[in-house]
């Protein structure tokens, strides 16, 4: 358990000490956390507060789009997380990597995690700050207690997700188109943007089955009040469940690229 635990820190320890390596460049990173989120009040002024209130309950486009941005920053551990493992791999340090006697499935989640980390601590914490400011309440234990479990459940379900896309780099050498087509159902179908209530029945189905709708959505839910598109315990659910099936199938893809690496190796080819 020590073992794992070290992995984890020392995965996150490394992406902090080189993003904060370039002391000016990560101030300006960390200060557009805020000036993207007072910047998305623009927004706010072109969209129908009655509309959006019949709809989802509250009127508050400002704080909507607040936290399904602010969800933008998990992204990456499904994406560029494993993007960096195309990095280790056209580098050749993948094989050297893979001979370490940490668990594979662990190395590649790790990496994921810590991508995940940094995104909430420089990106989604300082956008429920302001969202929590403008809304002019302190939160109570409670609000925060349930926005923190949504966001460890959507964390690690993202994660599993980004060990898969990891895996199909190392196994397919270029999944890009795909992760092209994951980036824009984030962005489009979780209801990032746009109430996921007014969109299309086929895309409502396929939003039920992203981890992020339902991570969005009742943080959402506890910060603002807004109705939920499904149950609460619903979404929670979903959430729990998609984070046990992307575990398995995460553990499965390992698997896989364990036993072609020892056949074939993971030269790029």
């Amino acid at each position: 358990m020590n073992k794992v635990l070290m992995t984890f820190y020392m995965a996150v320890w490394r992406r902090i000490k080189g993003i904060t390596r370039y002391k000016l460049n990560f101030i300006l990173d960390f200060a557009m956390s805020f000036i993207w989120g007072i910047g998305l009040m623009i927004f706010g002024f072109v969209i129908d507060p009655a509309k959006l209130g019949g709809t989802i309950g509250s009127s508050n486009y400002f704080i909507f789009m607040l936290v399904g941005i602010a969800f933008q920053n998990f992204q990456g551990a499904s994406t560029w997380g494993a993007w960096e493992i195309r990095d280790e791999l056209t580098r050749g340090q993948i094989e050297y990597t893979f001979a370490s006697p940490v668990s594979r499935y662990l190395y590649i989640l790790s990496n994921s995690f810590s991508q995940a980390v940094v995104g909430a601590l420089f990106g989604v914490i300082p956008m429920f700050a302001i969202a929590f400011i403008f809304l002019g309440s302190i939160p109570s234990p409670l609000i925060i207690l349930m926005v923190c479990v949504t966001l460890v459940l959507t964390l690690f379900a993202l994660c599993q997700l980004g060990v898969i896309m990891s895996s199909a780099i190392l196994i397919f050498k270029d999944v890009s188109a795909v992760m092209s087509i994951l980036n824009f159902l984030f962005q489009i179908a979780t209801g990032m943007f746009v109430p996921v209530q007014l969109m299309p029945e086929p895309l409502k189905m396929l939003a039920f089955l992203i981890p992020m709708t339902h991570g969005i959505d009742l943080a959402r839910h506890f910060i603002m009040g807004s109705n939920t598109i499904w149950p609460v315990e619903v979404e929670f659910g979903m959430l729990i469940i998609m984070l046990v099936v992307f575990g398995l199938l995460a553990r499965v893809a390992t698997s896989f690229l364990e036993r072609k690496a020892k056949r074939e190796g993971l030269a790029l080819a």
